[in-house]
């Protein structure tokens, strides 16, 4: 899943065991590839996720560098990037746990806590 969607379209039901990926498309750790040198990424195709600018163009060589430049800079916004929002668990944790007696009302609350700066 990401920041938007995903777990609405499940490949099948749930298991006795269940696991949910959180990913941005913006990751450059999760998604760097030394390939990128010479192949464009099948991430840089459409669709695009939400998080990745659409005036992004792969050039040889300058494109993987550009991705593995982005690994070490700095910090980017809550919920981009490597910096993973806690609000965005949210929905993957309900999916997985489905607790006994949550109300929208909880769900809403938790929401708030998790989205106040």
């Amino acid at each position: 899943m990401n920041q938007e969607h995903g777990l609405d379209e499940p490949e099948g039901d749930w298991g006795p065991l269940r696991i949910a990926y959180l990913q941005y498309a913006s990751d450059p750790v999760t998604f760097f590839d030394p390939r990128s040198a010479y192949r464009r990424p099948e991430w840089m195709g459409a669709p695009r996720g939400p998080d990745v600018s659409p005036d992004l163009r792969w050039f040889p060589v300058v494109t993987m560098l550009q991705l593995a430049a982005d690994m070490i800079a700095g910090t980017t916004p809550r919920g981009f990037g490597h910096d993973y929002s806690a609000a965005h668990y949210i929905d993957a944790w309900l999916a997985l746990t489905e607790p006994e007696g949550w109300r929208g009302e909880d769900l809403e609350r938790l929401r708030a806590l998790h989205t106040a700066p």
